[in-house]
């Protein structure tokens, strides 16, 4: 029995145009049920044609009904009516060194345009500094000695054993690699004093903000443990208490435990100083993600104009003029967000981009815009309008009834693609 699927098979590679990496087509039931019925009025006036439906005619149709749909689909998104109206968009600060802000992956329509942040206090941990001991002399006899310290409700003990010659800052240096080691929390260092030629530990909390449960991050208790030499090393001093950080959003006041706050799980804000005076943050073009998008409508563009250009028949030359007429009639404005039109009627992308002046050009409410939607639509809905043909009647002008086997020639063309 002959394998149908075969012949199937070599007549899609052969008449179906080549495609590249293609967005997904998501059409409501009362889009379509738009198309058809338009396409149906349009047929009432239409005359009935004769023409040959060959390969290389059908590959053109088709190639001409894809491209529009592209053209208008990447123009779409660059006019954020996409699925994701922020998704050419980025969030800038207007002091970087007081407010820093990013826009997430999961952005959130529900934000305002413009942010005001004052920032009053920064979140901050626990740090205690110890006394300065001259560095090159030794305040412990050989021996060894602990040191305790509570962190939240676990207790650390640690070990130290002080060798002959062994100098203060060599204390505290051994001590502090040891708390680092352990990963307990809490962060040591030193803190030199040339001057005087003393030197300190210091001990820091890794959390910031202030804790649930009490003032602080890490104490101090030496009546458990022998030859401890918390008091030696001074380091139960606090220096700086955890504190929340305390900012102003649109002159609301609001407090957080980091530094690093959400809004609306849209923006991403990092509170890196104190402030005076609000930082503005909003909303702009994203040049690198518009010049990507514009990449993609340049190519669904262009692939039109090689369309009309490789045609070999007359209705290439009424492609040609409909495709570059879109750009032609705004060349004005296309130029000012840093496009260019050359002498075949390409697009293509100049030296630098304006993101602002390619939001105006793809404004929902642009002519560019709305000049495009209306070439695009003609085209999708007709692609048969470009090929040559014969008219064989003309319709009757003083009926409505719609002639039936127009709409049924085309509405192959509907379902060339399959997922």
């Amino acid at each position: 029995m002959l394998n149908l699927n075969h012949v199937y098979n070599y007549y899609n590679t052969q008449i179906a145009p080549p495609r590249g990496p293609a967005r997904p087509q998501a059409n409501k039931r009362n889009d379509l049920k738009t198309v058809y019925n338009n396409m149906v009025k349009q047929n009432q006036n239409s005359p009935f044609y004769k023409f040959t439906f060959s390969d290389a005619n059908q590959a053109y149709a088709i190639g001409i009904k894809e491209a529009a749909l592209s053209l208008e689909m990447e123009s779409k998104l660059l006019s954020g009516q996409g699925d994701d109206p922020k998704e050419h968009l980025k969030a800038v600060s207007d002091n970087e060194n007081v407010v820093f802000a990013n826009l997430n992956d999961t952005s959130s329509t529900d934000l305002p345009d413009n942010i005001a942040i004052k920032v009053d206090t920064l979140a901050k941990g626990q740090t205690n500094v110890g006394s300065y001991l001259p560095s090159g002399e030794s305040s412990l006899p050989t021996g060894e000695y602990s040191f305790g310290i509570a962190v939240g409700r676990n207790q650390y003990t640690f070990r130290l054993k002080v060798n002959e010659g062994d100098t203060n800052q060599q204390i505290q240096r051994n001590l502090a690699a040891s708390i680092n080691e352990n990963n307990i929390g809490v962060k040591a260092s030193i803190r030199n004093n040339r001057m005087e030629g003393s030197s300190a530990l210091v001990l820091r909390s890794e959390a910031i903000g202030k804790p649930n449960n009490n003032d602080l991050y890490f104490q101090f208790d030496e009546a458990y443990l022998e030859d401890d030499i918390t008091s030696v090393l001074g380091v139960d001093q606090v220096e700086t208490a955890p504190s929340n950080a305390e900012f102003y959003i649109n002159d609301t006041l609001h407090t957080s435990i980091s530094n690093r706050i959400s809004l609306n799980h849209s923006v991403d804000i990092d509170l890196l100083a104190v402030s005076d005076k609000p930082v503005h943050v909003r909303l702009v073009p994203d040049e690198t993600k518009v010049a990507d998008q514009l990449k993609d409508f340049l190519n669904s563009y262009n692939q039109l104009v090689d369309i009309a250009r490789s045609g070999n028949q007359k209705g290439s030359t009424k492609l040609f003029r409909d495709v570059t007429g879109m750009a032609n009639r705004h060349r004005a404005a296309i130029e000012s967000a840093g496009l260019t039109i050359n002498e075949d009627g390409y697009l293509a992308q100049g030296d630098e981009i304006v993101p602002d002046k390619v939001q105006e050009l793809f404004d929902e409410d642009s002519s560019f815009r709305k000049d495009i939607k209306r070439t695009t639509d003609k085209m999708t809905l007709n692609p048969l309008h470009y090929i040559d043909k014969v008219v064989v009647t003309y319709p009757n002008t003083n009926g409505t009834y719609p002639n039936p086997y127009y709409p049924s020639k085309y509405s192959g063309l509907l379902f060339n693609d399959y997922s």
